[in-house]
Parts: structure tokens; C-alpha cells; sequence
């Protein structure tokens, strides 16, 4: 059930503010939507050990009652925090309410395509933090097949799932080899990234999450639910 103290935002970065983030992370371990995910996430920091953070998953979002899921490559230093010891720390948590450009886009999307968010999640191929404290890595072919069957233990944890969006083509690409891995049984949508760059040097771009964003509303919302055949 979404909780009751997360009320769907009224503007994006909503993050930014200190009693916002702090009901969020107070939240991640006690949530009953997201607790088992972020569960999952306290024991997957522990088997990977010291010198990778993995974000929370947001209580505000649909938990293990998502239907849809959207895939990016991997989180960014705004939705690190300070376990990974980087001196720029973000908020610890995976969200399109974060204090950044490309939560920013996916939040005013969302927004315009009818699609809540307490019924989808956010997610990454790769899990963990990619990068130093200067500068963000790209996720490369190695790093993107050690994270698949972490993506298959969250895909484990969703029941209700539908539709896979990965974002981008390295999201699209590591979805791929997913797919290949464990031919799961839900429909994949895939679309553009929704940074700016990405968005500022492709004028279709935006029109097309649009319509992907809108037709995951469309399927989720009707009756019935379950995977496809």
C-alpha cells in the first residue's frame, strides 16, 4: 500500500529539502511496500563489502506492487550517499524527486503522461556507484554482466510486474543481457535517456518518452494486471 505520509510531490527536487529527505530515508527500512527491497539492498552492501554504495530504493515509489520498472545504467553521486565516502553526497535513495536534471525530466514526464509514481520504481542495470568523488563512470560490458543476476534478485522481488522501460542504451543494452539470461515474462518498452544533454541534441527524444511513459500508463492501469504471455 503507498504510505500515506509520502502524498504524491507537487514539484520536482523535492529532495533538496531536509524534512522531505529525511521522512524518505527514515522511511526505506520500514515501509512495508519497499522493505524487502531495501532489505535486499542491506545485504547486498554487505556482499559486496567496502568501496561500492548501493542507493535505497524510495519508499515514496510502488515497492514491490510496481507494475512497471525503469531502468537506467546506474545511480548518479545525487542519489549516493554518504556510504559511498564521496565528498559531493546526494540522497541515498533511487527517485524521480531527487535534486537533479535528469529526476527532474523524468518527474515533469511522469507528470504529463498521468503515469503515478507510487505505482512504478526506479531502478538501475548496475546497482552500485560507478565513479570517483570527481566524476561519474560509464558502466562497461564486464560491469554490466556482474550486475545482471543482482537485477534478477530485484526482478524476484516484484510480483506484480508488467513492463520493463530501460532508458538509454547502455539501460537498453544491459536489459538485453538480461533477457538473453532469463527471458522474463513482462513486456519491455524501451525509450531515450531523459538527460538533458540527451534531450537538448535530440529533439524527438522527449515526444518519444512521452508516448512510452503514456502507453506504460495505459497497460498498467488496466484491469487485471498479471504478465504478459
Amino acid at each position: 500500500m503507498f504510505p500515506k505520509s509520502f502524498a504524491p510531490t507537487t514539484a520536482p527536487r523535492s529532495l533538496r529539502d531536509p524534512v522531505f529527505l529525511t521522512a524518505r530515508l527514515k522511511a526505506v527500512r520500514t515501509g512495508p511496500s519497499v522493505r524487502p527491497l531495501n532489505d535486499w539492498v542491506a545485504d547486498l552492501r554487505e556482499r559486496l563489502g567496502q568501496g561500492e554504495s548501493v542507493p535505497w530504493f524510495d519508499p515514496a515509489s510502488g515497492g514491490v506492487e510496481a507494475r512497471s520498472l525503469f531502468l537506467l545504467e546506474a545511480p548518479g553521486r545525487t542519489a549516493v550517499g554518504s556510504e559511498a565516502g564521496l565528498r559531493r553526497t546526494g540522497s541515498g535513495i533511487i527517485s524521480v524527486d531527487n535534486n537533479d536534471p535528469t529526476a527532474q525530466n523524468c518527474w515533469l514526464l511522469r507528470r504529463e503522461a498521468g503515469l503515478p509514481y507510487e505505482h512504478s520504481l526506479h531502478w538501475n542495470i548496475v546497482p552500485w556507484y560507478l565513479g570517483t568523488a570527481d566524476r561519474i563512470a560509464a558502466a562497461g560490458r564486464t560491469e554490466v554482466q556482474r550486475a545482471v543476476p543482482f537485477l534478477h534478485e530485484v526482478i524476484s522481488l516484484l510480483p506484480k510486474l508488467e513492463v520493463v522501460v530501460p532508458m538509454g542504451r547502455s539501460a537498453q543494452a544491459g536489459w538485453a543481457a538480461y533477457v538473453a539470461r532469463y527471458a522474463p515474462a513482462v513486456r519491455t518498452l524501451a525509450t531515450w535517456h531523459p538527460s538533458p544533454r540527451g534531450l537538448a541534441s535530440r529533439p524527438a527524444a522527449r515526444p518519444e518518452i512521452l508516448r512510452t511513459m503514456r502507453e506504460v500508463a495505459r497497460l498498467t492501469a488496466q484491469e487485471g494486471g498479471g504478465n504478459p504471455p
